[in-house]
């Protein structure tokens, strides 16, 4: 009676011969390390992993502990969010991997700077157009999400702010 093979099997016998180059290995391994940071990331952000967690993970990285931090540095940058909270990311970039984090707060408070400007001028505009319409006083507050123009200018200076922090890198 004939054996019947299974799947892996098949795969397995046709595969016995197949060996990864150098470069193939290195590309493995660079994204399982990748995959690693974003984890890492991830939970720092979410409060489950401390700076000195993070720190002691690059220790054990051991030969590939400076391409480790290179990730992490990239990996932190890119979630560095203008709007948002961002003090644990700049406390790890700060302890983990001892990156002066005042250029990064620079360009924070520039694009806040930058957007009150914007919300200046979307209120006057507002303001004018409600005026023309005959509505006005004291408890006239508009709306700058209705404002095309303030959804632009806000993009705009997002897209901004990633190219200055993308040159800190």
């Amino acid at each position: 009676m004939a054996e019947i093979k299974s799947t892996l099997d098949l795969i397995m016998e046709r595969t016995k011969d197949l060996v990864l180059t150098e470069d193939e290995r290195k590309e493995i391994r660079t994204r399982e390390r990748q995959a690693r940071v974003k984890g890492w990331v991830r939970r720092r952000r979410d409060g489950s992993l401390t700076d000195d967690d993070i720190r002691k993970y690059l220790a054990d990285e051991g030969t590939a502990a400076s391409e480790t931090a290179a990730l992490l540095r990239e990996e932190c940058l890119a979630h560095v969010d203008p709007g948002g909270d961002n003090g644990r990311i700049l406390s790890l970039l700060q302890t983990a991997l001892g990156m002066d984090t005042a250029p990064v707060e620079e360009l924070t408070a520039a694009f806040h700077g930058e957007l009150e400007r914007l919300r200046i001028d979307s209120d006057r505009t507002a303001r004018a157009v409600l005026q023309e319409r005959g509505i006005g006083g004291s408890a006239v507050v508009p709306n700058p999400n209705l404002d095309p123009e303030w959804g632009r200018g806000l993009e705009r200076a997002r897209r901004r702010f990633q190219e200055r922090l993308y040159r800190l890198r």
